[in-house]
C-alpha cells in the first residue's frame, strides 16, 4: 500500500510541474521568472512619475506568505480602491524562502495596478533566499522621497543575522533620515517590530531613539505578528502600525498628509 501512495505523489508531482524543469534543490535560483514589474527601483520610478499630491493612499499588508487564494483576493480588492498610490508588503513574502514559493506568488502580485514596495521578512532569509529575494526584488535597505516623504525601506530580521549587531543597520538608517530639510515627513517600514524577541535587543532602544530622533517620523509599518496592531510602544509620541496578513482577510489603508500641520495621517483596518 505504501509503495502505490508514493507511487501516486511522484505521479502527481510530475504533472504539477507541467512542462517546468525539475528541482534539484529545494533552494535554487534559478526557478523563477524576473519580471520588471516586481524590481524595486522600477516601481519607485512608477510612484516618483506620478503628479504631485496632497495625500497618498496606500495599503499595507504583510506574511503573504503561503496564503494563495487570500492574496489573490486581496489584489482584486486592491486594484478597486481609488486613487490608491501603492501597496507595500511588510515582508514574509514566502514561508520556506525557496524560489518555487516565490514565483507561486509573483503570480498574483504581477496583476496589481498600482506600484509594489516590499521589505525582506525572516522567512525570506531562510538558506539562499536572501540572494532570491535581492534578484526578484532588490537590496534589503533602501530608501527613497516621494511627495515629501521619506520611506526608509530596512532589514530588522536580526535573528537570521545571528543577533550580530548590524541589523537592523542602525548607522545606515541614520544617514537616510540625517539631511531633514529635504523631506517634510519620514515613514520606516520593515518586518520584525522592535518589541518582538527577533528583534536584536541590544539595538531595540537605539532603534526606537533613532525614530523619535528625527523630529518627522509620520509611522512606523512592520508585520511578523499576522495580526493588525496601532499604538505607541515606548510612550514617545511613535506610532507603530502592525499590518495583518492576508489569512486574516484584513489589510491596513493608510492615509498620510504630507503638508498638514496637525494630523500626519490615518489608517484604517479593512476586512475583505
Amino acid at each position: 500500500m505504501r509503495k502505490i501512495i508514493d507511487f501516486l505523489f511522484c505521479i502527481a508531482l510530475f504533472f504539477s510541474s507541467g512542462c517546468d524543469q525539475f528541482d534539484y534543490n529545494t533552494y535554487q535560483t534559478d526557478v523563477y521568472d524576473g519580471h520588471l514589474e516586481l524590481k524595486t527601483n522600477y516601481n519607485i520610478e512608477r510612484l516618483l512619475g506620478k503628479p504631485r499630491k496632497d495625500t497618498l493612499k496606500i495599503v499595507f499588508t504583510g506574511d503573504t506568505q503561503r496564503f494563495y487564494d487570500d492574496l489573490e483576493d486581496l489584489v482584486e480588492e486592491v486594484n478597486d480602491i481609488l486613487d490608491l498610490d501603492a501597496m507595500i508588503i511588510t515582508g514574509d513574502i514566502t514561508d520556506f524562502g525557496i524560489g518555487r514559493e516565490f514565483k507561486w506568488i509573483n503570480k498574483e502580485l504581477l496583476k496589481l495596478k498600482v506600484p509594489l514596495l516590499t521589505v525582506i521578512g525572516n522567512h525570506d532569509c531562510i538558506a539562499n533566499a536572501k540572494e532570491i529575494y535581492r534578484e526578484i526584488f532588490g537590496p534589503l535597505d533602501y530608501s527613497f522621497t516621494w511627495n515629501d516623504v521619506r520611506f526608509v525601506m530596512h532589514n530588522t530580521n536580526s535573528r537570521e543575522f545571528a543577533f550580530n549587531g548590524t541589523v537592523p543597520d542602525l548607522n545606515w538608517m541614520q544617514q537616510q533620515v540625517i539631511d531633514t530639510a529635504y523631506f517634510k515627513g519620514c515613514i520606516f517600514v520593515s518586518h520584525v517590530p522592535p518589541d518582538n524577541a527577533d528583534f536584536d535587543k541590544a539595538l531595540e532602544i537605539p532603534y526606537a531613539s533613532l525614530l523619535k530622533n528625527t523630529g518627522k517620523t509620520i509611522f512606523s509599518s512592520n508585520g511578523h505578528n499576522h495580526n493588525h496592531r496601532i499604538g505607541e510602544l515606548y510612550n514617545d509620541g511613535i506610532t507603530y502600525i502592525n499590518t495583518s496578513s492576508p489569512q486574516n482577510r484584513i489589510y491596513a489603508l493608510v492615509t498620510v498628509y504630507p503638508y498638514a500641520t496637525d494630523k500626519k495621517f490615518d489608517c484604517v483596518f479593512v476586512p475583505f
